[in-house]
């Protein structure tokens, strides 16, 4: 969820109609924002991820003129073909390939629609554009610059600006270590050798993305003009992101104009066409509505829509969510209103009861605590490098990567339990010694099953203290043994992670089940760890399977 701040009397403006606090408290979020009353005319209003089109209080005013009935029907955009022309050198090819740009005119800003629109880029970098990874949006004032602009990938010191919020020229590569967002940005370049950077007919800079803008051409209240330009790694994405921009500051009587980007036009706002068919409809969503019923709902939702032997769907350029009939259904139910479907309990013959593994969890959390061990709560994404290169472990492809991950944080689904365990360590250095953590969590684990992976629940464990060793932890393990009612055997085993000698892996009845060791100098140092740490990892399943 993103949350943003509005003026409700320029939100009231926008609309054409005023609205009591307790109609936009109580039925505005069943549009899928939800508005926290703060002071006043102040407003938080908590956006859907899926809706990054509402980011804005330009945006939110035109949704709900359909959803209140006010102007209901797809919105219409005019694009004046524009004169400015950018070429898009071949050097952006394997850096940031893609960019969207377009013009804007006869705008009248005031210090409020200024902060609106820095609102709407910076939450959009943060949800679709992935931290500005996927995409990176710049404004820029076209006054102060001269077109024709060119796109191209150049090297660190070959080029230098004075970026936002700074007094000197810098070079890129002197941006990227001491600008402030520069250093908060720039893991998304650190593998490349050259930047990309956009330049006017003067050369001079008007962006480097996705980190900052030239000081030129910062967007003010004299500002008439503004030139946009989207970057990204996703052509679809870019002119999804260029046209909610674009549309959000139309809905101030701006004029568009297309920039040729390359060969081609931007932006496109002409509206996707899709087909809903009403009896799919009814049997997915439940509802029995006509033809005439279902097309006054999507019209509430801001869709053009007509009758045939399906309903034709025209879809707003603006709206990045919509790929299915799916899709369109769940817009029928918002714009029907939830609050008006009889709910119904299904006819279903079925009686609901815990996993088996549950109950053997619940066991192992209370034995633990026993042993006074913290329990700790972690998550099933991890960073590849922790379960890797900062476990000494070489990359044998034994886990699940994630494809397109939101961040690098997250790049992986864990195998194992104990990296997890040994960053809570690492944020609790602070805190008095000896530690000891555990955690009942599930993993992914490749195999040959149909899907490739399968999902099993692990016990991981963990303790630090200046003269902790091996020892202990066994001592630990023969608690839970106890509880458990059943025998382990360490059978010597050589672990990457654990000292040559001080390890071993742990037996139920000839079958692995786990392992158990002293973590090795090198681990500790990449987790920064200065006490002594040892731990054990047990796979519940297979001890469930053997009780």
């Amino acid at each position: 969820m993103s949350n943003i701040k509005i003026n409700k009397k320029e939100f009231t403006e926008l609309v054409g109609q005023k609205f009591s606090d307790q109609k936009l408290d109580e039925e505005a979020s069943f549009l899928g924002a939800h508005w926290n009353h703060v002071e006043g005319d102040k407003w938080d209003v908590e956006v859907y991820p899926n809706r990054p089109d509402l980011l804005s209080v330009e945006g939110l005013s035109r949704a709900y003129r359909g959803f209140f009935d006010i102007d209901t029907g797809l919105e219409g955009y005019n694009v004046n073909k524009g004169d400015i022309h950018v070429e898009v050198d071949g050097s952006v090819e394997h850096v940031r390939p893609h960019i969207g740009c377009a013009v804007v005119r006869d705008l009248d800003l005031s210090e409020r629609m200024i902060n609106g629109l820095i609102q709407l880029q910076e939450k959009m970098h943060e949800t679709m554009g992935r931290r500005r990874d996927k995409l990176a949006i710049g404004l820029h004032d076209l006054s102060a610059i001269e077109p024709p602009f060119k796109y191209k990938a150049v090297e660190a010191e070959e080029v230098s600006f004075t970026p936002l919020e700074n007094e000197k020229e810098m070079q890129l590569g002197e941006i990227l270590d001491e600008h402030e967002k520069g250093r908060e940005y720039s893991w998304i370049l650190e593998d490349e050798d050259k930047y990309p950077i956009i330049v006017d007919s003067e050369d001079q800079v008007l962006s480097f993305p996705p980190i900052i803008n030239n000081q030129l051409t910062e967007v003010r209240s004299r500002t008439t003009d503004i030139f946009i330009d989207v970057t990204g790694k996703d052509k679809d994405t870019v002119q999804k992101a260029l046209n909610i921009i674009v549309t959000a500051l139309a809905e101030r009587n701006a004029r568009i104009d297309s920039v040729k980007v390359g060969d081609e036009r931007m932006p496109d706002l002409s509206p996707e066409e899709f087909e809903l068919n009403p009896e799919y409809l009814r049997e997915v969503s439940g509802l029995d509505l006509s033809k005439t019923e279902i097309i006054n709902r999507l019209k509430k939702m801001k869709f053009g829509a007509k009758a045939g032997n399906e309903i034709k769907v025209k879809v707003p350029c603006y709206r990045a969510d919509i790929m299915h009939q799916y899709d369109l259904i769940e817009d029928v139910v918002i714009a029907h209103r939830y609050t008006n479907i009889e709910p119904e309990i299904p006819n279903i013959d079925q009686i609901g009861d815990k996993q088996p593994i549950e109950d053997l969890s619940n066991i192992v959390r209370d034995s633990m605590v026993g042993i006074s061990a913290l329990e700790a709560l972690t998550y099933l994404h991890e960073n590849e490098k922790n379960l890797t290169s900062m476990i000494q472990k070489e990359d044998d492809g034994n886990y699940v990567k994630i494809e397109n991950p939101l961040s690098e944080e997250y790049s992986a689904v864990r195998h194992l339990m104990f990296p997890s365990l040994l960053q809570v360590l690492k944020q609790n250095r602070h805190n008095s010694y000896p530690q000891n953590f555990f955690e009942t969590g599930d993993v992914v684990e490749v195999d040959d099953s149909d899907v490739g992976a399968s999902e099993k629940r692990k016990l991981g464990y963990v303790e630090s203290g200046s003269d902790i060793g091996f020892t202990d932890v066994r001592k630990k393990l023969q608690v839970l043994e106890r509880d458990l009612g059943i025998e382990l055997e360490v059978e010597e085993d050589d672990k990457p992670f654990f000292r040559a000698g001080r390890s071993g892996k742990l037996m139920l009845d000839s079958e692995k089940i786990g392992f158990i060791g002293e973590f090795s100098d090198e681990v500790l140092e990449n987790w920064e760890l200065e006490m002594e740490t040892a731990g054990f990892e047990l796979d519940l399943e297979k001890i469930r399977e053997e009780r």
